[in-house]
């Protein structure tokens, strides 16, 4: 999805037809300019009017926050619904589902992460249909780069005139400052942010006192800029001249803005700026900041929120390191969002949906945060990476949460109870991945660490982790021994969070070992007591698990009562891994409810989700899963697969509405489908029996002509050429199982 940019476009009518043209005949499309030359609004433009050349869509990906060219690829599969990589390289997930896709992808602000250019080469040999733009203020010279310099603004007068209306309605250019507006637009080198800087002035000088101005203060600016060049002085100069026309409350603020990333929630500013020492009252200075387009109003939720330009942010930040309040400020920015986690709860637990919203709102602060304590106070840094783990497990950020703590593990004392939590947390990301070659070392580790400390607790937690991997990759005795003795820590613990989250996976290893009425019995306690708690994650699982359970045992109402309940809950929190095992649940709903259809559509449905969102369906859900099908595919015969086929492109919100439909299917005849009348099917038959229009028109006592009209029908309404396409067809629909001489 492409952002919808706050102003009109103008001009780069030139560019724009340059760029199609470039783009048309290359797969790699660099844009290039200094910060402030309209490289990212060009480039929204450009995908707006290509997305009709890419049906598999346009996707946009900011990459002004991201320091690490490590997550370019991780922002990337985020930005296509897709979330990161079990066991393959993250390039070959994001290659195997955007195969054959025509996708057009917009990779914004990539000179800080020049280093990823490798893997943008890499995707687009892995693809063959997907194409890329880049804004970067250097190119990435890497192969398939076509780079494109974005020039000056040619219609810098008309963007300095619509800027100018934007900020005092009934602003027009007159033949009187007609001129004076095109001397601005010259001086400021055609650069769309710096004119859009002055225009905003217009509020309080008229055209004439801006260039003045200009001619005054810019030169010298300047002359005495840093070492940069040619049009990039320019903007920095009318950035620094801008911030000269500050107060001094709003000086001090826009250094304080620079230590956010990806957004600043007013509340947390304050929180900063108090804790800075940079004054506590912001409504004048915001205000001042966003009259002088140094800050914008970025709407995203009800609360207050505000973001700069990345080269506004890195002017500012420049200030801010050449004075003696950084480090203070970092760290007030830094203790604000540590803040913010210091309470969440380890996996098995984690947030509720608000929390989990917010976190993926504030994600690229929280990274800041976690790259300055990781520098400065690694202990601190550890703390935060555990309680962040919840959040990285639900919504499928595990490769940079394991990234994360195996570092920090490798800057804080052993000694330390956060080292030991930071092995279980890496372990149940490792866990989502179905990754059980690296989550087994470390869980033998903490398990030891733990029992040798008399820590109970924390043994509970490894034990539970250590059964949950063993389950998911299908080992039945470890699965069942380790979850029953982290369940029998945490009944004698007393601890109601802790035992909530026991009994939830407890009830899986009874179910697995066969004893439903035991399974069912934890799992109720489990719900119970997690909505007690206020547990909303575990309360869904475990719901969602009682339905699969009560759906084994001959409770099909009851299984129904829980997974519609329980799926859209998961729904609503993000939970990728559990998404997967409700629509399990689904399909065998459906296939004891008599909707045979509807069941294998919604295995291929479960199955594509998990592929996609690489996480790892239990091994015992598999093997019910599969149990619970037989009969139907014995029952369907060939075309079960394409019925699976069929779910794999449902759309998610279509595949549950199908699951939780209670109308009964139409009965099922063998190569059913809809668009055939029961004649025109009877002739398919005869045809893939290889037999001649006479021949069919003797058996069915028929004209020829008509014969031949109802084989141009069937060709027609199946999108077919020819005879042997339609025996093909026949036999994949399963429409010849059944045949015993005579057409029945």
């Amino acid at each position: 999805m492409l952002p919808q940019p706050p102003t009109s476009f103008v001009g780069r009518e030139r560019e724009l037809a340059e760029a199609q043209s470039l783009l048309a005949g290359s797969r790699l499309l660099t844009l290039t300019g200094p910060g402030g030359a309209g490289k990212t609004r060009l480039a929204i433009e450009l995908a707006r009017r290509s997305a009709a050349d890419f049906s598999g869509g346009t996707s946009f990906v900011r990459l002004a926050a991201v320091r690490d060219p490590a997550l370019v690829p991780v922002e990337v599969a985020g930005s296509l619904g897709l979330q990161d990589s079990r066991g393959t390289a993250l390039l070959d997930h994001l290659s195997a589902n955007l195969s054959g896709r025509e996708l057009l992808l917009v990779l914004d602000n990539m000179e800080q992460v020049l280093e990823a250019g490798g893997f943008v080469a890499d995707l687009l040999a892995a693809t063959d249909a997907v194409r890329i733009v880049v804004t970067s203020r250097a190119p990435l010279h890497v192969a398939w780069e076509q780079e494109l310099p974005v020039p000056p603004l040619s219609e810098a007068v008309q963007l300095f005139a619509a800027r100018a209306a934007a900020s005092v309605p009934g602003f027009s250019l007159t033949a009187g400052h007609a001129a004076t507006v095109g001397k601005i637009a010259e001086r400021l080198d055609g650069l769309p942010l710096a004119i859009e800087l002055a225009a905003a002035r217009v509020r309080v000088l008229p055209p004439e006192a801006i260039l003045e101005r200009l001619h005054d203060s810019l030169a010298f600016l300047v002359s005495n800029s840093r070492d940069v060049r040619g049009r990039q002085r320019t903007l920095r100069a009318t950035i620094a001249w801008s911030h000269e026309l500050l107060s001094e409350p709003a000086r001090r603020l826009f250094l304080v803005c620079s230590v956010f990333r990806g957004g600043i929630d007013l509340t947390a500013l304050e929180e900063v700026c108090s804790a800075s020492g940079a004054g506590s009252s912001l409504l004048d200075p915001v205000t001042e900041l966003v009259d002088h387009s140094l800050l914008r109003r970025a709407d995203r939720g009800k609360a207050p929120r505000f973001a700069m330009l990345e080269t506004v942010r890195e002017f500012a930040a420049e200030l801010l390191a050449d004075g003696q309040e950084e480090l203070v400020t970092r760290g007030a920015h830094a203790q604000v969002f540590w803040r913010l986690v210091e309470h969440l709860p380890r996996p098995p637990a984690a947030p509720n949906r608000a929390g989990l919203d917010l976190l993926e709102l504030e994600h690229d602060n929280i990274r800041a945060a976690l790259d300055h304590l990781s520098a400065t106070d690694p202990g601190t840094a550890l703390r935060m990476a555990n309680r962040l783990s919840g959040f990285w497990s639900i919504r499928g950020y595990f490769s940079e949460g394991r990234r994360r703590l195996a570092a920090l593990r490798d800057l804080v004392p052993d000694l330390d109870h956060e080292w030991l939590d930071a092995l279980t947390c890496e372990a149940w990301l490792a866990t989502d991945q179905g990754d059980r070659t690296a989550a087994l070392p470390l869980l033998e580790r903490a398990v030891e660490r733990a029992r040798a400390a008399g820590d109970q607790a924390r043994e509970a937690e490894a034990l539970l982790c250590r059964g949950r991997i063993r389950g998911i990759t299908g080992d039945p005795a470890g699965f069942g021994d380790d979850i029953e003795r982290s369940l029998a820590l945490r009944e004698a613990s007393g601890d109601p969070a802790g035992l909530a989250g026991a009994l939830w996976l407890a009830g899986a290893a009874a179910h697995y070992q066969g004893d439903g009425l035991l399974a069912m019995q934890r799992l109720e306690r489990s719900v119970a007591l997690s909505a007690e708690v206020g547990l909303s994650v575990i309360r869904a699982r475990a719901l969602q698990l009682l339905g699969v359970v009560r759906l084994d045992n001959d409770d099909i109402s009851g299984a129904k009562v829980a997974l519609a309940e329980a799926l859209p809950e998961v729904l609503d929190l993000g939970d990728r891994f559990a998404v997967p095992i409700g629509l399990s649940g689904l399909a065998g709903l459906a296939a004891r409810h008599g909707r045979p259809r509807s069941a294998l559509r919604l295995s291929g449905a479960a199955a594509a989700y998990e592929q996609v969102n690489q996480t790892n369906r239990p091994q015992f859900m598999r093997s019910t899963l599969d149990r619970w099908l037989a009969p139907v595919v014995a029952q369907v015969g060939p075309a079960a697969g394409r019925l699976q086929d069929e779910g794999r492109e449902m759309p998610l919100d279509e595949a549950i509405a199908a699951g939780l439909d209670p109308r009964p299917e139409d009965p099922w005849h063998v190569g059913t489908s809809p668009g055939l009348t029961d004649r025109e099917r009877e002739i398919a038959v005869l045809v893939a029996r290889g037999m001649a229009n006479r021949e069919i028109a003797e058996q069915l006592v028929l004209s020829v002509r008509t014969v031949e009209t109802h084989v141009g029908r069937v060709l027609t309404k199946l999108g077919l050429r020819t005879r042997g396409q339609l025996t093909a067809w026949a036999h994949q629909e399963g429409l010849m199982a059944d045949v015993r001489g005579d057409v029945t």
